[in-house]
């Protein structure tokens, strides 16, 4: 049976990175972020529950308005979890149905919010990246062209480092040094591990 792998981390940690070795190493990657916005706007049952949820204006010409959505969950933490209990559970079924289609004994879930709902319970293991937070800064201010300040804010938003670390089966730390061969000892572990 195909095993599931769950492969997170906070922003500015470089599951990205991490995400591409793995590739290279022949792992199918799911990457649910670029999929759960495919699914806001191409699954009927997403796109139906959010207008519910938000009012018809949420979409536009079928195009999801994504200030509209922000707008409405940022300053609303009830209505996150609202949103975030319809997509996750249609991101999970698009995930399996993807990974079934894979050659590879097991795939991996690049997923940013791991733990912010029971979806790590679904996983037969997890990767954690790690980085420090002063790297983090500095990668995200390069990256989106942005303040310090600002990138410190979407930090402290995500679930907490601490308790992905404590759930995690392996920890990655990307601080730039031998990011490598630490996934290629995740890698070789994962395949004896769950198939001894």
């Amino acid at each position: 049976m195909k095993k599931h792998i769950a492969l997170t981390g906070g922003i500015g940690c470089g599951k990205s990175v991490v995400a591409r070795i793995f590739s290279i190493l022949g792992v199918p990657v799911y990457d649910s972020d670029s999929r759960a916005k495919m699914l806001m706007e191409k699954d009927d049952f997403i796109v139906s529950s959010l207008k519910s949820l938000i009012g018809d204006n949420v979409y536009e010409n079928g195009r999801l308005q994504k200030k509209i959505m922000a707008n409405a969950i940022f300053s609303d933490r009830s209505l996150c979890e609202k949103v975030n209990s319809i997509v996750h559970p249609r991101v999970w079924l698009d995930y399996e149905k993807w990974s079934e289609n894979q050659e590879s004994d097991f795939t991996i879930m690049e997923t940013a919010l791991l733990y912010e709902s029971d979806l790590y319970k679904k996983f037969d293991a997890s990767i954690v990246v790690v980085a420090d937070d002063s790297i983090r800064v500095q990668r995200v201010q390069k990256r989106d062209n942005c303040d310090a300040n600002s990138v410190i804010a979407r930090i402290n938003n995500q679930s907490s480092t601490k308790k992905a670390v404590a759930n995690a089966d392996f920890i990655i730390e990307n601080n730039d040094t031998f990011v490598i061969s630490q996934v290629m000892d995740v890698f070789n572990t994962i395949k004896k591990r769950l198939w001894d």
